[in-house]
């Protein structure tokens, strides 16, 4: 996932400027934005999916009355990559080693060691001022396949203890105890004291033929690491979730393909170029040809059409203020139906007959 930012940065294109949309040109009113916390960067780290699951948890703390709040990206992404390392030992390498990772990665995080605030956990063990990760990544990445070369299924402590210190050099050591607001927390009453966070009120949601509708399959997909069920519901209930969701206050985790051409981060838009008849042919085919894949996550917040009458979601992006939108897009909804694999929503924001349709 760090790659995408880093095509972005070399401006990597195939489209010349004069065959593309511009914002400008279509008339798209201010977004009405009711909840949503500044942009983050994620700069050269493979975390977008912590800095979308930690922006879009943020945004329900706002609805839900709880103010603003800056959680920590880094303390979800270590914790994340130590079971990474164990699982891909347990399956031989069997699975995918990768920094990247998905929604469902936070909440086991957070059902397993609470959640911290910005302020008490960085990330930053060395006080760079952003998130290089290119050193810990590497070694990392070595140091599971040379396990997975000479048959090391399970760590011994003292390797453990070797990994915990390198991560406690590159993200800084994880706080037991920290003091907020006159009290004292752990991360565990963190989460569930201060932040009132449930887990469990969050479902990953998918769209595709090749399994029944309102109904839980594994998504194959080589980030979906753990091998976690989505739920899968037709593509009518699939927009009609995310549109339901944004117009009732909440907002929704995007899961999808950011490199395909028509992906212009830095003008700001993300659209289909051709007209499409059949969308849930269309995004089995190119789910299966491996022309769509889950490459990046970010965070809907607003809906708006052009003047056309085209709708339009406006989406969060965690790559700075970097582009003439101030780190924010707008993506089509051909785009949407076509690259996006899966959302995130409360499931209090699912309509009242999908909820029913799914057993929910």
């Amino acid at each position: 996932m760090r790659k995408l930012f880093i095509l972005y940065l070399l401006q990597l294109s195939a489209i010349s400027s004069a065959q593309r949309l511009k914002s400008g040109d279509l008339n798209l009113p201010v977004p009405a934005v009711r909840y949503c916390t500044p942009v983050k960067n994620q700069y050269l780290s493979s975390t977008c999916w912590s800095f979308s699951s930690m922006s879009f948890l943020e945004s329900e703390l706002m609805k839900n009355g709880k103010g603003t709040n800056d959680l920590s990206e880094m303390f979800i992404a270590r914790h994340s990559m130590m079971r990474k390392i164990e699982r891909h030992l347990k399956l031989k390498g069997g699975n995918f080693f990768t920094p990247g990772g998905q929604f469902h990665d936070a909440v086991w995080v957070m059902k397993n060691f609470g959640m911290v605030p910005e302020e008490v956990y960085s990330g930053r063990g060395r006080s760079e001022s952003g998130h290089n990760h290119a050193e810990i990544d590497t070694l990392l990445f070595h140091f599971v396949k040379d396990c997975v070369k000479y048959g090391i299924a399970d760590l011994p402590e003292e390797q453990k203890m070797q990994i915990d210190s390198a991560m406690d050099f590159y993200y800084g050591p994880v706080p037991e105890r920290f003091d907020l607001k006159g009290k004292t927390y752990t991360p565990q009453t963190y989460l569930t004291e201060y932040l009132g966070i449930n887990p469990d009120d969050y479902l990953e949601i998918t769209s595709y033929t090749h399994h029944p509708f309102y109904s839980k399959f594994v998504l194959e997909d080589k980030y979906n690491w753990t091998g976690d069920e989505y739920w899968n519901v037709p593509l009518s209930d699939f927009s009609a979730i995310t549109d339901s969701a944004l117009k009732h206050g909440y907002t929704v985790g995007w899961d999808g393909d950011a490199q395909d051409e028509y992906f212009d981060y830095t003008g700001g838009l993300a659209y289909m170029p051709e007209p499409i008849k059949d969308f849930p042919a269309a995004r089995q085919t190119a789910f299966e040809n491996k022309c769509t894949e889950l490459d990046h996550m970010m965070h809907i917040v607003s809906i708006a059409k052009d003047k056309m009458g085209d709708k339009w979601y406006y989406i969060k992006n965690s790559w700075g203020n970097t582009n003439a939108m101030g780190g924010f897009l707008w993506m089509r909804e051909d785009y949407f139906k076509m690259r996006t694999l899966a959302i995130i929503v409360n499931k209090n924001a699912i309509p009242a007959e999908i909820r029913r349709k799914s057993g929910l």
